[in-house]
């Protein structure tokens, strides 16, 4: 018989078949190098993910204001000759233009509406408070256009209309237009030296000024009168020169009235004069002189926006209102050839080369 197991010995014999603790874990171990990682880390709690937090909004940059450019302001006064300020407007609108500035145009200025932006003030008359504005606002180069001589600071610059200029200017054009000289003028009593002027200009051109034909005169013949005068005296003062055949006549503004022209409209003469006519006068007038002081502006404008002035310029003399009439003499007519004439004298009057009051 086989021997008797007895159950300890069963026991025993049955107990080495456990694994031990080390074969244990050399399964687990190689149980977790099989399974995907995944697997093992879903059994895991997972952490709470954080949300972004969201940027703060940047505040929306406003656009910079562009400065305002800067000005060229015109003064001009109400009762300004509308053909003068039209010319002075559309100048000055040009100038400006061609350096980026803005074109303003008013009717007065205080001294203390000058700002830094005004960068040229052309005033087309002398104000009373030119001192103080231009030292008050030294930045700002102001050019006045007046009669009288004035000495200028470095902010300012003196246009000078010569009224000697314009009356020489207009002797000379009568007797380039008249035919046989035949010229003749009303002007003013109050300035004898204009009427020396006109005569200059009158004797500058064509020397004796002798007619060729009946009646055989010398010219010119000039009446004066009071400026004040009533339309009768000046009428008066025409007829008795007109008895030596005037062809053309220089009209003064203070004589050149609605109803003499109309009178003078009505006889054989043609007409010239520093003012443009009222409609009286324009069947028979040939051409209007000005003292033009935008040209010597055009000259200088570069020196004035970069900020020079100090100077003392004549203006120029300029001429409108040209159309031809026809005498009993011939046509006074205006032609190119003849204006080109009357530029080159123009310009030596300008750049101080003739003087107009020479005793002759």
């Amino acid at each position: 018989m086989g021997a008797i197991i007895t159950h300890a010995e069963q026991w025993g014999k049955i107990t080495p078949m456990l694994p031990s603790k080390k074969r244990l874990m050399t399964s687990l171990v190689s149980l977790a190098l099989i399974l995907p990682a995944g697997f093992i880390s879903g059994c895991a709690k997972k952490p709470v993910q954080e949300q972004p937090t969201p940027a703060a909004a940047q505040p929306t940059a406003l656009p910079t204001p562009l400065p305002s450019p800067d000005r060229v302001v015109l003064v001009a006064p109400a009762d300004l000759d509308p053909v003068l300020l039209a010319d002075a407007e559309t100048t000055l609108r040009e100038l400006a233009a061609s350096y980026s500035l803005e074109f303003e145009k008013r009717e007065k200025v205080i001294a203390n509406e000058v700002t830094p932006d005004m960068k040229v003030v052309v005033f087309l008359s002398q104000p009373d408070n030119l001192g103080s504005l231009a030292s008050g606002a030294p930045g700002t180069q102001f050019v006045a256009i007046m009669n009288e001589y004035w000495n200028p600071g470095q902010n300012v610059t003196v246009i000078r209309k010569r009224d000697d200029h314009l009356a020489f200017m207009a002797g000379y054009l009568a007797a380039l237009l008249a035919p046989n000289f035949r010229v003749g003028a009303l002007l003013t009593a109050e300035d004898p030296a204009l009427s020396q002027a006109f005569a200059n200009g009158v004797n500058y051109y064509c020397g004796i000024c002798a007619s060729q034909l009946n009646p055989l005169n010398r010219y010119p013949f000039i009446s004066t009168q009071p400026a004040a005068s009533p339309v009768s005296a000046w009428q008066a003062g025409f007829e008795s020169i007109n008895v030596n055949k005037i062809n053309v006549l220089f009209v003064a503004r203070e004589a050149a009235s609605p109803e003499l022209l109309a009178y003078l409209a009505t006889l054989d003469i043609a007409m010239i004069g520093n003012q443009s006519p009222p409609s009286e006068g324009k069947p028979k007038w040939v051409a209007t002189l000005y003292s033009d002081g935008m040209a010597p502006i055009r000259e200088i404008w570069p020196d004035l926006v970069a900020g020079k002035g100090g100077k003392v310029l004549n203006a120029a003399i300029k001429i409108f209102d040209n159309q031809y009439v026809s005498v009993y003499d011939g046509l006074v007519w205006l032609s190119q050839g003849k204006m080109n004439f009357a530029q080159i004298t123009m310009d030596l009057l300008q750049d101080n080369q003739i003087n107009p009051l020479p005793v002759n």
